[in-house]
């Protein structure tokens, strides 16, 4: 009985901290930033963070981005991926 208890302690105690952890990271805002440059090949965003990152245009064509944009971005390995308009 005891070793049931046990288990069911360690498997609640997973599911907890895990519920803790996915809620920490839903609550976490996306960086987000300005769209300052469109050119043939780059689009150059004006991060929040005072930062400017680049986008290969064919990477975010049919986002259709313009200057002036707000958008919202993951960094990965410090460049910005799955670039969305802000709405």
């Amino acid at each position: 009985m005891q070793n049931k208890l046990g288990i069911i302690a360690a498997t609640l105690t997973v599911v907890l901290f895990s519920s803790t952890l996915a809620l920490a990271q839903a609550a976490k805002p996306k960086p987000s930033g300005t769209v300052v440059v469109v050119e043939a090949t780059i689009v150059r965003i004006k991060g929040a963070d005072g930062k400017t990152y680049e986008v290969k245009v064919v990477d975010v064509i049919e986002k259709n981005l313009k200057t002036g944009d707000m958008v919202e971005y993951e960094v990965v390995e410090g460049r910005p991926v799955k670039v969305t308009k802000k709405k």
